[in-house]
C-alpha cells in the first residue's frame, strides 16, 4: 500500500530478501529507526521475505540495532567479514585477513601516504556481542562481549567515543594477533588528506592486497577487508544459504561501501542522500533515510504479491 504523498516504489517480481545498510539508509541520521520504519520491519517479520541488516559497522555496534529494529535475523557486519545470528547474538562466521598481507598494505600505505596511523577490528566466530538493555549505546557493556574487539595503533584518534581500557599497541603486534577482519587507517594529528583522495591513494597502494573501501561521509578514514570480501560476497554467500540468488535480492545503501552490494543484488537501490557513485550505480533512487526511504521499500516488496518463481 503506497501511502498519500510517498513514492511509489518499482519492485520486480519474485523478491524474497531485502539487504539493507544501516547508516544513512535504515536508520535516521541520529542514529535511530524511525517509527514508520519500524512498523514496516515488523510487517516484514511476519510476512514470508527475509531481511538482510549489511552494514560496515563493526560487531561491537550491532546489539542496540538489534533492540531498534527488532530484528532477529541475519547481519553482516564489517563490511562483509563477519555474519551474526541476531536472535541470539552469536558471531557465525569471520573472513579475516592474512597476516602478511595486512602488514604489507600497512608498510606500502606508509610509503605512500605518509602520516597515517591505524586501528583494527577483530572477531572470533562462535563469540557473543555485548548484550544491552536497549537502544541506548550508554548501557552498552562491551566487557561481557567475547566476539569482537576494537584496539587502536599509536597516534590513532578514535571518531566516536572507545572505552578507556581499550588496547592500544604497535601495528603489527595488533595484526599478528590475527582475527583481523577491518584494518583501519586515518591521517595522524595535524595530517590533513581530503577524504575522496585518501580513499584513491589508498586504492592505489593496495588494492592488490585488500580490499578498500570507505563510508562516503566526509570522514577521512578507509577501511579495508581482506582480499574477495565484500557487502557483496557475503550477502551472496548467506543469500545462496536461504535459497535465494541476486535477482530475488533487492539492496538498498548510500555509501561506496554498499557498491558491490548493489551491483550484486537483482536490484539496488540508493538513498536520496546516497553518495554520488551510489546514485549513477544504482537501478533506482528511494526517499532520504530521514525520510524513511526504506520502509517505502520494504512497503512496496510486502504488497507485491506476484508468486515466486524459483
Amino acid at each position: 500500500m503506497v501511502l498519500p504523498g510517498r513514492p511509489s516504489i518499482p519492485v520486480p517480481q519474485g523478491v524474497r530478501l531485502i539487504a539493507s545498510d544501516l547508516d544513512g539508509t535504515l536508520l535516521l541520521s541520529d542514529g535511530s529507526v524511525g517509527a514508520r520504519t519500524r512498523e514496516s520491519l515488523d510487517r516484514l517479520a511476519e510476512s514470508d521475505r527475509d531481511l538482510v541488516i549489511v552494514t560496515g559497522r563493526p560487531p561491537r555496534w550491532i546489539s542496540p540495532i538489534v533492540e531498534m529494529t527488532g530484528h532477529r535475523g541475519v547481519g553482516i557486519a564489517a563490511n562483509g567479514g563477519v555474519v551474526l545470528d541476531l536472535f541470539d547474538g552469536q558471531v557465525t562466521e569471520v573472513f579475516p585477513m592474512d597476516a602478511d598481507s595486512a602488514l604489507a598494505a600497512v608498510d606500502r600505505l606508509r610509503s605512500a601516504i605518509p602520516g597515517l596511523v591505524f586501528a583494527v577490528e577483530m572477531a572470533r566466530p562462535g563469540g557473543h556481542l555485548a548484550p544491552t538493555g536497549g537502544s541506548s549505546y550508554d548501557v552498552l557493556d562491551a566487557t561481557l562481549a567475547d566476539a569482537t574487539e576494537f584496539a587502536l595503533a599509536d597516534g590513532y584518534t578514535p571518531r566516536w567515543p572507545v572505552p578507556p581500557d581499550t588496547h592500544v599497541a604497535p601495528i603489527d603486534e595488533l595484526v599478528l594477533a590475527g582475527d583481523v577482519v577491518k584494518l583501519l587507517a586515518r591521517p595522524g594529528d595535524g595530517v590533513q588528506i581530503d577524504p575522496e583522495d585518501l580513499y584513491a591513494r589508498g586504492m592505489a597502494a593496495v588494492g592488490d592486497l585488500l580490499e578498500v573501501t570507505h563510508s562516503g561521509y566526509g570522514d577521512s578514514l578507509i577501511e579495508l577487508s581482506a582480499a574477495g570480501v565484500t557487502k557483496a560476497t557475503t550477502l551472496a554467500r548467506v543469500a545462496a544459504a536461504q535459497g535465494h540468488g541476486p535477482l530475488h535480492v533487492v539492496a538498498a545503501g548510500d555509501g561506496p561501501n554498499d557498491l558491490p552490494m548493489l551491483a550484486w543484488a537483482g536490484s539496488s537501490y540508493a538513498m536520496g542522500n546516497a553518495h554520488p557513485e551510489v546514485l549513477d550505480l544504482a537501478s533506482h533512487v528511494l526517499p532520504t533515510n530521514d525520510e524513511e526511504g526504506v520502509a517505502d521499500l520494504i512497503d512496496a516488496v510486502l504488497d507485491d504479491r506476484s508468486p515466486f518463481d524459483s
